[in-house]
């Protein structure tokens, strides 16, 4: 063989090219899935679950109550003396994978949600970006980044479902939109819509409304951009198709967000409540410095940083981070990188909220950020922005080849980044090294009277102990990120001087962005037992399910106070945890704007108590002899000594004790006579010692009726209650004088009110609870909760969903 054919056999050979170079695409799509699956398959036993906190305080035990109602429910009566299943515009029990938890237990269904969302954020992407004109192997990068981004890869630590899922989902709503907007398609303007509605029915609303604000300006930026080549019919035919996503969104959301407004004014969230309201739970600026060095403000309990507390990470990777970067100093020009870059800078100081004058611009004038707290849920754009500008620059340096005067230009530019990266990186490790005594001082210094003006002095104290715990990991992570800088660098350096394939390349970003990514965000996946254990009933909870008839337990002094413990054992509290209780209940209890269960009133004014159907009460075993504790708390067991003993104890546990209150009202009761309130002062008159509400219910609205002559003369009357469900009570009673049945449950505009059979007034009684007029006699009164926007709202959501899928069919078919 000659010299010459050896050469030719030679070339062949390296220019054939391998199984996985040939099958990159078909590989692709299944790893996108396995890599999830892999990540949570530990939770797919149904004897673990995944131990996010709101998840285990209020979500899991929810999963189980509704699993176990015969029928849909529309109301949660065990917690905050009742709440709208569907008070928020979110698919709640209508959310299409809660089928799931139909066939298998909750907190698997759980855990294969995850799953399916990473699934999603990961294909989302990988489609986007091959649409845009990338090169699968680039693609393929973004789309493994992405999948296990911070924003996104660190949910369940909160057990936040929802928001894994509108992060999840963002990247296929602008594949669709982007399809739509480059063919002129009907069919994919339709997927917008069905992708969209399922974000808002699975996802979180904040979080998908940031994402629809994004897509809007995409389309701008898009029809701006590719102006010359979209005629006037194609620009009608887009607006028209556009709006009617925009009309088809609505109307497969009717069925959530109708209730919704039906009910509106009603909840404790949903209204405009000031500037320092919004700008709440905003991004620290200096946290910004975790992007780079993810330690830096502390990870979980090290967290001391400037909001209270911080379970999630905005880290999408150093290689994704640099190079976003390099792309946006050398490839200015290239498709795309304009707009991303920008965007990053517009959602930033979104994200940063209060921190600077310019959120106060999308506050007054962007429709619902008044309404919004926590700007800081908007980062994920930035991490899904400044990603696809690292495909793109992946994309040029190291799979497309280059003209010889643009490697040249590449080149130079390159090292003098390079160098620059390298010197800064190098000078902040020798400054937070060789200065660590000094930068810390600086530090307390400066953050230390912070703390101290917005937290008090106690946390400000254990936040700099936090920043001292974490400084060495700090330093860890300086050199860790210096580390990957030089691998990527390198990567970038050997694409220049050699020849090495695309996919070697490809293989090796994903496999140390994952690397990068997985070693941190893994924190942010916590295991528990399975609920049987978890939930399993202390001595308190055995003795409370002693009692078969309906009341309430006050929560006073619990370790069960804030979170849905007793739900979980069919135990109706007066607390709980619920992201949006009624507003008129919270101010009942005295917990003002918040929604969490804080009840001075049921503190301060006995009444309240007997009022709210409480039967029993929670408190903790007390010392009887308090001599040796300090001032302070022997005045603190004391004044808790003196509230319990209006009540006889009934319970004695190993740490807590149970308390009967005899002088509890039913859930339903009998009262005689009636007072007509003025809104802001019932509550004032309710206080009031000479308040008795065995006698008289204030109400919101005059009934018109007479009077009784005499209250004391006249006998009790007693209320059976027949049937106790989600969606329905019946109660009977049977009186010589007429008067008004007190139910002890929240007022809301879909409860309805039938006497025997007949559709009556029902009156919000007593400030929030509910009330209907009885004359004398035997009566049968049904409450039914029945919601005509629900109603409604179902009807118009399915009919819309069978047009849809059979309008996308047609529009397929015929290629419109």
């Amino acid at each position: 063989m000659t010299k010459r054919h050896k050469v030719q056999k030679n070339q062949t050979r390296e220019i054939k090219p391998n199984f996985l170079e040939t099958h990159w695409e078909k590989i692709v799509i299944p790893l996108l899935i396995v890599l999830p699956l892999i990540y949570f398959s530990p939770f797919l036993n149904p004897n673990k679950m995944i131990a996010g906190s709101d998840y285990l305080i209020g979500g899991y035990p929810f999963e189980k109550w509704i699993k176990e109602q015969h029928e849909l429910p529309l109301w949660y009566p065990d917690v905050f003396s009742g709440i709208p299943v569907l008070g928020a515009p979110s698919g709640g029990p209508l959310a299409p994978l809660n089928l799931l938890k139909n066939i298998m237990p909750p907190q698997v269904a759980f855990a294969l949600a995850f799953i399916i969302f990473f699934f999603i954020a990961g294909l989302g992407t990988y489609l986007y970006l091959k649409e845009i004109g990338l090169s699968p192997f680039s693609a393929a990068m973004g789309a493994f980044i992405y999948q296990f981004a911070g924003n996104l890869a660190t949910t369940p630590e909160a057990g936040h479902a929802g928001r894994a899922a509108s992060i999840a989902t963002f990247p296929l709503i602008l594949f669709f939109i982007h399809c739509g907007l480059r063919s002129k398609r009907l069919s994919y303007f339709i997927l917008t819509g069905l992708v969209t509605a399922f974000a808002f029915y699975e996802g979180h609303l904040q979080i998908t409304y940031y994402g629809l604000l994004f897509i809007i300006g995409y389309v701008i930026y898009y029809l701006v951009a590719h102006r010359k080549e979209i005629f006037r019919n194609d620009l009608a035919k887009i607006f028209v198709y556009g709006l009617s996503t925009i009309v088809l969104i609505c109307l497969l959301m009717a069925a959530t967000w109708l209730p919704v407004l039906g009910g509106l004014g009603t909840a404790a969230r949903g209204v405009v409540r000031g500037y320092e309201y919004a700008t709440s739970w905003s991004m620290p600026p200096q946290e910004i410095i975790d992007l780079f060095i993810p330690s830096y403000s502390g990870l979980l309990e090290n967290y001391w940083g400037f909001n209270s507390f911080k379970i999630h990470l905005e880290y999408f990777g150093l290689f994704a981070l640099i190079l976003a970067i390099i792309t946006i100093v050398l490839y200015w020009k290239k498709s795309y990188v304009k707009f991303y870059a920008i965007s990053i800078l517009v959602v930033i100081l979104v994200a940063i909220g209060g921190h600077t004058p310019f959120f106060r611009i999308f506050y007054i004038l962007i429709p619902g950020f008044k309404l919004f707290r926590a700007p800081a849920l908007i980062f994920y754009l930035i991490s899904f922005s400044a990603i696809i500008l690292a495909a793109i620059g992946f994309d040029n340096i190291f799979i497309k080849k280059q003209e010889e005067k643009e490697q040249l230009i590449f080149r130079r530019n390159f090292y003098i980044i390079g160098i620059i990266m390298l010197a800064i990186f190098i000078i902040i490790a020798l400054i937070y090294i060789a200065g660590r005594d000094g930068v810390l001082r600086s530090m307390q210094d400066s953050f230390y009277q912070k703390f101290v003006s917005a937290y008090g002095v106690q946390i400000a104290r254990a936040k700099i102990s936090n920043m001292f715990a974490s400084y060495p990991k700090f330093i860890e992570g300086i050199w860790r990120s210096l580390i990957f800088l030089i691998i990527i660098l390198s990567m970038i350096y050997a694409s220049i001087k050699k020849r090495i394939k695309p996919w070697i390349f490809a293989t090796i970003a994903i496999a140390l962005s994952l690397f990068d990514q997985l070693t941190l965000v893994s924190k942010f996946r916590p295991s528990g037992p399975s609920p049987d254990i978890y939930y399993a009933a202390d001595d308190v909870v055995k003795f409370l399910r002693n009692d078969r008839s309906i009341f309430r337990i006050f929560p006073f002094q619990y370790e069960h106070s804030n979170d849905s413990y007793l739900l979980y054992h069919n135990l109706q509290s007066a607390g709980g945890y619920i992201p949006n209780p009624i507003q008129r209940y919270q101010d009942f209890i005295g917990a003002g704007t918040s929604v969490m269960f804080n009840p001075i009133n049921l503190i301060q004014f006995p009444s309240f108590v007997d009022m709210l159907n409480v039967k029993y009460i929670i408190a903790p075993n007390l010392p009887e002899d308090i001599s040796r504790y300090d001032a302070q708390s022997q005045r603190y067991i004391n004044e808790m000594n003196r509230y319990l003993s209006r009540f006889s104890r009934a319970f004695v546990g190993q740490q807590n004790s149970v308390y009967l209150n005899d002088s509890a009202l039913g859930r339903a009761y009998f009262v005689a006579d009636y007072q007509v309130g003025k809104e802001p002062k019932i509550l004032g008159t309710m206080e009031s010692q000479d308040f008795n509400p065995r006698q008289i219910v204030i109400l919101s609205e005059d009934p018109k009726v007479l009077h009784p002559d005499k209250i004391s003369d006249l006998a009790q009357v007693e209320i059976k209650i027949i049937q106790y469900s989600a969606n329905k009570i019946v109660c009977t009673n049977k009186s010589a004088y007429p008067g008004f049945l007190v139910l002890a449950d929240n007022w809301h505009p879909d409860w309805q009110v039938f006497v025997d059979g007949e559709n009556s007034n029902l009156y919000r009684a007593n400030y929030t609870f509910r009330a209907v007029y009885l004359t004398a006699g035997e009566h049968e009164v049904v409450f039914a909760y029945i919601s005509p926007y629900f109603n409604t709202g179902k009807v118009i959501s399915i009919v819309a969903f069978i047009l849809s899928l059979g309008f996308c069919l047609l529009a397929i078919i015929f290629k419109v």
